[in-house]
This record gives structure tokens, sequence and C-alpha cells, in this order.
């Protein structure tokens, strides 16, 4: 579900990659669905909204991965807190209800990616581990949070088969424009001074490579991690950077410094009136990050540099 975004049209062409047969469900038309240009012949696209998933869609379908979602981050989860709740949340719940309902032996097995928003108002320079409950700052973390929270209902309650994968902040080829490594990019190819809201506020950034790599590793052991919350976030090294250190790196990485003018911090970015930080419990038993921040960025730059024409 959500095929044609970013996480979802990764994982689409990883499963194929796979051997594994695809069905794919987008509100995207699949012909203006670009990021599934390679693919679209290999897979069976239904177009359509989650919200009307039907027991149908469902027949012959053993894992369903919910990357839908109609609101994916600030600042529309605070200036559109109704949207944002009902976008984020009525869709996970129709679809939990309708594998419930399912009058099959053996129910599909169902994968949240949640994130790590949901974990992001603990104190400041919190250890955040894989046993911790949710505790957001924003909006936006709290939908997360609380759909992570209704799948583990299902699970418990209706025996609805659930793994809770929390990812950190994602980033690579194909990924959205309004993400801050795509915007810090794109103001770098273009030339442009970009206001940096939140500078101090730190991200453990996470390849797009790193997490299909997580992914593959949880498909091929999927039986054994049912129930679980699982932690997808990280760099090798584990370097978590402020959005400054970021802006920063990706001017070494561009070869000139990029025009930066610091701003405020949005909400949901401040805890206890400090910028938000953290560090992580290390040890993963299904993966381990194959690639540094630096390659990583480097990496997602060229990308952009080989396909600007497809970002305004």
């Amino acid at each position: 579900m959500g095929a044609a975004g970013v996480l979802g049209s990764a994982l689409s062409e990883k499963f194929i990659g796979m051997g594994l047969e695809v069905r794919a469900l987008d509100v995207c038309r699949i012909h203006e669905a670009w990021r599934l240009a390679g693919i679209n012949d290999s897979i069976e696209y239904l177009w359509k909204a989650s919200n009307d998933l039907s027991a149908e869609d469902l027949a012959g379908v053993d894992i369903v991965v919910d990357c839908a979602i109609g609101v994916a981050d600030r600042p529309l989860g605070n200036t559109s807190p109704f949207y944002t709740t009902a976008s984020n949340m009525q869709p996970s719940l129709h679809v939990l209800e309708t594998v419930r309902r399912l009058h099959t032996r053996k129910k599909p097995v169902m994968i949240y990616p949640s994130s790590f928003n949901a974990l992001y108002g603990y104190p400041n320079e919190s250890i955040y581990r894989r046993t911790m409950l949710p505790n957001p700052s924003s909006l936006y973390g709290w939908t997360k949070a609380s759909v992570e929270l209704l799948y583990l209902t299902y699970h418990r309650a209706y025996g609805v088969p659930c793994i809770i994968s929390r990812v950190g902040s994602g980033y690579g080829p194909r990924m959205r424009s309004d993400e801050l490594p795509a915007r810090l990019i794109l103001c770098s190819l273009k030339g442009r001074e970009m206001n940096l809201r939140s500078p101090k506020a730190k991200r453990l950034w996470t390849y797009v490579g790193d997490i299909l790599s997580f992914y593959e590793s949880l498909v091929n052991d999927i039986e054994a991690h049912i129930g679980e919350t699982l932690h997808c976030a990280g760099n090798k090294g584990d370097e978590i950077v402020t959005n400054l250190q970021l802006a920063n790196l990706i001017g070494e990485v561009a070869g000139k410094p990029l025009k930066i003018r610091a701003r405020g911090y949005e909400e949901g970015e401040l805890v206890d009136g400090k910028p938000i930080a953290f560090g992580v419990e290390g040890g993963n038993p299904l993966w381990s990050s194959k690639f540094t921040l630096r390659e990583g960025m480097t990496k997602t730059y060229r990308w952009f540099q080989e396909n600007l024409s497809r970002y305004a």
C-alpha cells in the first residue's frame, strides 16, 4: 500500500528482485507513478485508496506493507491537524479491520513502517531502544505512534499477525523534494539560498539501500518477528547530526558551501525547550548498516544531479 511513494516503490522493486510477486496499491495513476516506471510491467497495480481495500484485493496475499500515508510530515501535520489525523489513521484502521474479518485459515502478516518521530518526545540525550513506548512531540509523530498501538492492539485482541518497524530518517534516490536532504541538495544544484528551520535539532539519517536490506532480512524470516517492534535506523557509525551539520556535509559533497540562513524551530522540534537530541541502542539482530552518512549523501547528490529535471 502506498506503492507509488518513496518507500513503497523502493520496496516493490526490491521484492520483485527477490523473486516475489507484488500487488501494488496507490491512488496515483500508474502512468504518473514515475518511481515505478522500471517495474510497472512486473507488478499487479490496483489504482485505489487503502480506505477502500477489500477482502478480494487481499486474495492470495501473504504480506501487507502499509506504506500508505496521507500526511508525511511537517508543516502540514501542524497546520492541518484534523486532515492529518484522519488521513494517517483511518486507512490503517480500515485495512486492519478488513484483515481481521478475512475468512481464511491464515491471515497475511501486516508490517507497519512507523517512524522515530514516535519517540521524539523523550528527554534530550535519551537512548532510543525498540522497547520504548511512543512519546511523540508532534502531531505527525502522534499519528505514527497511534497507528503503532492500533496495529499491536489488533494483534493482541484479534490475532492479526503484525510487525512494527520504526524507520529512521530515510533518504536516497527518488526521495520527496520537501525532505531536508533533498531540499539542501536542490538548493545546492540550483544555487539558491535556503531558510533552514530547526538548525540544531538532530536526526539519524538512514540510506535507502540500508532500509531495503533491513526489509529483505525481515521478509526472509518474517514469522520469527510477529508481534515485535523493530528499529531500522542508522548509518555506518550511527552518526547523529544536527540539521546544520547535514547542510555543511552536503556542501562538502557538492564541493561548495551552501547558502544557508538559519531560522527558528518548527513545532515539535524542541523538547523541554531544547532541540531534539538522542542516542540509539546498538545492535540489530536483523541488520547492520553498510553506508556511512557521507557515502549515502554522495550517492543521493549524484542521483539528483542526473535527475534534476524531475524537480521544479
